[in-house]
């Protein structure tokens, strides 16, 4: 092999590498921007990534929590698509993806003990979970419930609003999470704040 040769099976290889992250990027911003349009009538206030007290001792990271009239949203994502297989009692969910078998964490647990860490800043204020998998994924033998996938996810949470009365005190108990959450280390600054 000449060194020509060489050097352009490296600038065709860096090119298709590119070419792969700028497919895999754009599909992630539009994920992004599908779960936002979908969020935005039921959000009055959102924070991401924050780390909040877990109720034993220890911290937990939080990935999106939102004010919404009805009480607070927990959501959780997972960028995964294919079939997959899962229950709420099962410790190990299922994906199967082009004929192979991949094992996760059942997401359920994370998310309920996030909730539970919630109910211990926010008590008697609504707290509803989500965990949102791809519009690409399916759940052939039942989606289990405070699951949805990014097609579903829309009625999900119009059926939990539908169904709970608003409460007054969402406000005064968000401002205590904020006041006690972190992020990147630091207290939480929102806009206007010294």
């Amino acid at each position: 092999m000449t060194q020509n040769t060489s050097i352009v099976l490296i600038v065709a290889t860096f090119a298709v590498s590119a070419l792969i992250l700028l497919i895999i990027n754009n599909r992630k911003k539009a994920t992004h921007r599908q779960m936002t349009a979908i969020l935005k009538p039921f959000i009055q206030d959102e924070i991401k990534h924050i780390i909040i007290p877990d109720g034993i001792g220890g911290l937990l990271e939080i990935e999106h929590l939102i004010l919404m009239e009805h009480g607070l949203l927990l959501i959780e994502t997972y960028p995964m698509s294919g079939n997959l297989f899962g229950a709420e009692t099962i410790n190990q969910w299922t994906q199967l993806v082009d004929g192979r078998s991949y094992k996760f964490a059942n997401p359920l647990r994370r998310i309920r003990i996030s909730r539970q860490a919630l109910k211990e800043l926010a008590p008697n204020i609504p707290i509803f979970c989500r965990v949102v998998f791809n519009a690409d994924s399916v759940f052939p033998k039942g989606k289990p419930g405070d699951v949805s996938v990014l097609s579903s996810l829309a009625d999900d949470l119009s059926n939990i609003v539908s169904s709970t009365v608003k409460t007054e005190r969402t406000s005064e108990v968000w401002q205590r999470i904020l006041r006690i959450a972190r992020k990147d280390g630091q207290a939480i600054q929102r806009d206007g704040e010294a």
